[in-house]
Parts: structure tokens; C-alpha cells; sequence
């Protein structure tokens, strides 16, 4: 006969935080955000030449493209 176990669901070992974007809860193995899916940190890519550079970058770092306030984030 087959039983009638009941499998709890698995649970991530790894911390939650906020995604930077939208709030949403991710975990530190989430690659995009399940809700806006952004990448959970941000990082900005520059619109010139693709290149990711750090959050609080003024400017990007190969090309020197200038990043403005709450734009360009991946």
C-alpha cells in the first residue's frame, strides 16, 4: 500500500533580505527578483557600452558615461 505521508515543503537554509528595487523578499541564491524582476541588489549597466558598474558609481568606470539618480540599474 501507499502511504499517506505528508512531505513538508522545503525550506532555504539561506537568509532573506529586501529586494533594493521593489521590497520583495529574495533569498541569497534568488538571481532576479520574483516580483520586478530586477537582479535584488542594485547595479547599474550602462546604457553606452553594457558594462556593470557598482551601485553608487557616478559614472561608469570604462566608458564614463555619466549615471543619473535612480537610472540605469540592472
Amino acid at each position: 500500500m501507499f502511504s499517506q505521508e505528508r512531505h513538508a515543503p522545503k525550506q532555504r537554509s539561506e537568509e532573506a533580505s529586501a529586494c533594493e528595487h521593489c521590497g520583495a523578499l529574495v533569498y541569497g541564491d534568488t538571481r532576479r527578483c520574483p516580483q520586478c524582476g530586477h537582479f535584488p541588489i542594485k547595479l547599474h549597466l550602462c546604457p553606452r557600452c553594457k558594462t556593470i558598474s557598482a551601485a553608487d558609481a557616478e559614472r561608469c568606470w570604462r566608458c564614463g558615461h555619466v549615471f543619473l539618480p535612480d537610472h540605469d540599474y540592472l
